[in-house]
């Protein structure tokens, strides 16, 4: 290489950094003003835009509710199951070994 390309690609990565810098810069400068849009959009949402559709302040979840059994689709006795009363140190010590 000659020294002619080195100082161009060193001015070349100067350039570039210097772009990046600036981009940035700007980036960080308006951070805060993105930050007060974002809280005057959901202020607008949070007391204007509710009342003028009538929706509730919290939406419901109907997705999941335990009380609500489908009809269609009952559950499945489970198969081949046992059932015994186990005492919290017998499953300790058949995890961990012996702890006594």
């Amino acid at each position: 290489m000659s020294f002619t390309t080195i100082v161009l690609l060193v001015l070349a990565a100067v350039v570039a950094l210097a772009l990046l810098s600036v981009f940035f810069k700007a980036l960080i400068a308006l951070l805060p003003v993105g930050l007060v849009v974002i809280l005057l959009l959901w202020l607008y949402y949070r007391f204007y835009w509710r009342k003028k559709y009538q929706l509730p302040s919290r939406p419901e979840t109907d997705w999941f509710k335990a009380s609500q059994a489908d009809p269609e689709r009952p559950r499945k006795q489970a198969q081949d199951v046992t059932v015994r009363d186990v005492d919290d140190s017998e499953a300790h010590d058949d995890e961990h070994g012996k702890t006594n």
